[in-house]
């Protein structure tokens, strides 16, 4: 009996680590930013495009650029009056957008970020999940 759960504690515990090892290689770590996300809904062939960005106290400012694009084949195209901008000086950015009379595809919402402290700064992007109009 000791011996069958000294092997399931092994088990766990090799478990757990793995587990550990491919959330961090799946989440990057940011020096300047806490969380960021690119969402995206369409409805009525209306797209709503909302992109959040949390940063570190060390933040000093965060820019962040939306880009609604669609699918054409294999690639992704922006989609015209689909690119908003913004910036805050702060640790949060929280931008809401929307494009109306889309025609029907496959739509996603890419959001290039900036979070800057001082005057070094990190650059990444979120892309939402792909919407079918």
């Amino acid at each position: 009996m000791k011996k069958r759960l000294y092997v399931c504690l092994i088990m766990l515990t090799v478990v757990s680590f793995l587990f550990t090892m491919t959330v961090s290689a799946v989440e990057p770590r940011y020096s300047y930013t806490n969380y960021a996300s690119s969402s995206l809904s369409i409805s009525d062939n209306e797209a709503t495009c909302i992109s959040s960005v949390s940063a570190k106290s060390t933040a000093t400012k965060i820019t962040a650029t939306q880009y609604l694009e669609k699918k054409n084949g294999t690639t992704w195209s922006t989609v015209s009056g689909g690119t908003w901008s913004d910036s805050a000086n702060g640790i949060s950015l929280n931008m809401f957008n929307s494009k109306s009379n889309l025609s029907s595809g496959t739509y996603r919402l890419r959001t290039v970020i900036k979070v800057y402290s001082g005057t070094n700064y990190e650059s990444f992007e979120k892309i939402s999940s792909e919407v079918t109009n």
